[in-house]
């Protein structure tokens, strides 16, 4: 019933992946209202967005869904919530917030000077190399996770919990001007 009339080949659904045809802003908009509309207080709403951008810190990709499930499970949130705000962490950001947990890292453990020292890394390299060689850069990342998944988490839940909020009290008044239009209907034709 919803298919669609000429399937996407593969590279049509890539390409939408990578560049939705309507482009970023409005994918960016659906997400936001898709997101705002979920059931739930502004809080767990806003909790669940600040614990998916908390979780996209962390350098280990594939994980994210997984610690959001973790910390859900211990502190509470909307875990819809949260698989979307591991959005945050997106390839357009994932360079700068790598970039950060090194530095924080390095700078927890003593080792501020080195962050400029950057070992040279290569797909090659994480497919080749041993473990003992991605240690010096995943060590001090696993470390700047914390602070840097905190600072994030803070900075998205805020301004999230006021948006929901507000968009909840605007929503609930123009259901209940609906309801009042309709009852003073019914009054005047019974």
């Amino acid at each position: 019933m919803f298919k669609r009339r000429n399937p996407q080949s593969i590279v049509t659904r890539i390409r939408q992946f990578v560049w939705p045809r309507e482009g970023w802003g409005r994918a960016t908009k659906y997400l936001w209202q898709r997101t705002v509309r979920l059931s739930g207080t502004p809080h767990s709403i806003a909790l669940g967005l600040a614990i998916g951008a908390f979780a996209s810190a962390n350098p280990i990709l594939g994980t994210h869904i997984l610690w959001c499930a973790a910390i859900i499970y211990f502190i509470g949130g909307n875990f819809i919530a949260a698989v979307l705000g591991t959005w945050v962490g997106n390839p357009a950001s994932f360079p700068f917030i790598w970039f950060a947990t090194f530095g924080t890292g390095n700078f927890f453990l003593g080792r501020a000077s080195e962050v400029r020292q950057l070992p040279e890394l290569s797909f090659s390299l994480l497919l080749e190399a041993p473990m003992g060689t991605l240690i010096p850069v995943i060590g001090p990342m696993l470390i700047g996770w914390l602070p840097v998944g905190l600072i994030m988490g803070v900075a998205v839940y805020y301004p999230s919990f006021w948006s929901i909020e507000a968009y909840q009290k605007q929503r609930r008044a123009r259901i209940d001007r609906k309801r009042g239009a309709l009852a003073e209907n019914n009054v005047k034709e019974g």
